[in-house]
């Protein structure tokens, strides 16, 4: 989130202008709009990826996860 000048209410800020203030900042971070774009994207697959090493494979064998994962199976028999 942006620093908001001391003098300034938090209820100044509706969350669309909250909004553009972030997307503002995200530009003058990283010099462009692609170069935000990068870095966002960036972020949510490293997010994405986190998220799926740390759920529960055997959450993930029921109903939610019919044909997204291949279920190992070994062939020992």
């Amino acid at each position: 989130m942006s620093a908001q000048p001391a003098d300034q209410q938090a209820d100044d800020l509706s969350p669309e202008l909250e909004i553009e203030a972030e997307i503002n900042d995200l530009i003058a971070e990283h010099g462009s709009e692609r170069a935000a774009i990068r870095a966002l994207l960036h972020d949510l697959t490293v997010l994405l990826q986190d998220a799926d090493r740390s759920t529960s494979r055997g959450f993930l064998r029921g109903v939610f996860s019919a044909g997204a994962r291949p279920i190992a199976v070994d062939d020992e028999t």
